[in-house]
């Protein structure tokens, strides 16, 4: 799973607030707050309802990403964060990439069940990317996310890369 390791994501109570803080701790100059508009999230094939607001970044090549949790189902961000309502930026997830493709997908899941974890929910970005969230929690601490990127993704996060050398 650590395999092709590109993201780094993060949850905040306060995206604007969390942006500012990055800039000034980790080096995040270029953080940018990206669309969420067309994203669709799923849990067990059922579409369900998401909002959240996202920034990225990067530093060194490595794209970092601050999601702010707003309604929906967004309990498992929300559950990293301080549970008295303070602000809060805590790691939530480490995110790999990997070919794209449903026999891929299927291997890749084929493998997560060998080792007694599935895909737990879908982020699905139709031409853009299949993102899958993995609860390693109990394991490592942390969430992990396998993306299958398409063209115009790879575009952007190259964008955002070249943007914040």
């Amino acid at each position: 799973m650590f395999a092709n390791v590109w993201q780094v994501g993060y949850v905040a109570t306060d995206l604007d607030r969390a942006m500012e803080e990055a800039a000034q701790t980790l080096g995040l100059e270029h953080c940018i707050e990206v669309p969420t508009d067309t994203a669709e999230f799923v849990v067990d094939g059922e579409v369900r309802p998401w909002e959240t607001r996202i920034a990225m970044g990067s530093r060194g090549g490595l794209i970092v990403e601050i999601i702010e949790p707003v309604r929906g189902e967004v309990g498992f961000y929300r559950d990293y964060l301080p549970q008295d309502g303070s602000y809060g930026l805590r790691l939530h997830h480490l995110a790999a990439f990997m070919e794209p493709g449903d026999e891929a997908w299927a291997a890749m899941e084929g493998v997560l069940a060998g080792a007694g974890l599935k895909v737990d929910s879908l982020v699905l970005i139709p031409g853009r990317v299949r993102a899958g969230y993995v609860d390693t929690s109990a394991q490592l601490g942390h969430w992990m996310e396998i993306c299958q990127l398409q063209p115009d993704d790879i575009a952007t996060f190259t964008g955002i890369v070249r943007d914040s050398s």
